[in-house]
């Protein structure tokens, strides 16, 4: 008795095309931002407002990077954005590696439920907290100061990092660090040894994960920090933007430029970072 096929199918060759031409819509949409991004700060100043826009330049300068580049400010405010950017990340990567491991390899009481429970608070969004940290920060003193920031970035940053870490330290077998310590090694040794090594990927992804919303965080920023020297490099660029007039042309080339080392990293850091998420969200 001859099958009956359900449901319709379409041809290969046509699935294949129809596959391929939402992948490219997808990508070009999600592109072209960061293209007319690059394209505008290299158009000169009467180019910018020319309408109907040109899609490619016609005349390319760089004299919006010139101008951004001869102040003081640009530099003072990338400076405080990499202080604020390497001290959440340091800090970050060590809190998580050591309270992963003791998450993954001991049992304490609670020690079920209080990964599930650093997992809700990342629910709640960001907003929610402005005001209960600013009271904090005002009480301690810290407001209008970088380390003042730094507290900020990890209360959120963390649970997510030590949840990562947890499910990296579980996949690697109890067996090994046994045979490190029957060969005459502490836990230390066998730790540092013979466990950190295999949880690199996972250490790369936290890293790398931290440096990119720490280096990009708008939020906190804008509302603790108040002097202009200790803006960071998005909130520096945010006062390009005027109340009457704004210099686009120079605001485009500060975004390549902030957006310049988080490509980069990403480019070569892309593997690790995959195989760290999925790799350490495996044991949740």
């Amino acid at each position: 008795m001859p099958r009956i096929r359900s449901g319709l199918s379409l041809p290969k060759p046509l699935g294949k095309f129809l596959t391929y031409a939402t992948l490219w819509v997808a990508f070009v949409w999600s592109v072209f931002p960061f293209y007319w991004m690059i394209a505008t700060s290299i158009r000169g100043k009467d180019e910018i407002f020319q309408r109907p826009p040109n899609l490619v330049p016609h005349a390319i300068t760089f004299q919006n990077y010139i101008d951004l580049l001869v102040g003081a400010q640009f530099w003072r405010f990338a400076l405080n954005s990499l202080i604020l950017t390497i001290s959440v990340t340091i800090i970050s990567v060590l809190i998580s590696v050591t309270a992963g491991y003791a998450m993954a390899r001991h049992r304490f009481k609670g020690s079920v439920m209080l990964p599930l429970f650093m997992l809700y608070g990342q629910m709640f969004p960001p907003v929610l907290l402005l005001i209960p940290f600013y009271v904090q920060l005002r009480y301690l003193g810290w407001l209008d100061s970088l380390y003042g920031l730094i507290p900020v970035y990890l209360s959120y940053m963390l649970p997510l990092c030590v949840w990562l870490m947890r499910g990296f330290f579980s996949q690697v077998p109890f067996s090994l660090e046994d045979a490190a310590r029957m060969d005459g090694c502490t836990r230390w040794q066998a730790f540092w040894k013979v466990i950190l090594p295999m949880a690199r990927p996972g250490i790369v992804a936290v890293a790398t994960w931290v440096m990119i919303h720490t280096w990009n965080e708008f939020l906190y920023a804008s509302t603790f920090i108040l002097s202009e020297k200790k803006r960071t490099l998005p909130l520096g660029l945010s006062g390009l933007i005027g109340q009457y007039t704004t210099d686009w042309g120079v605001l485009m080339a500060g975004g390549v430029i902030t957006a310049a080392p988080i490509l980069i990293v990403f480019f070569f850091l892309q593997r690790h970072l995959v195989s760290g998420v999925g790799g350490g969200a495996v044991k949740g």
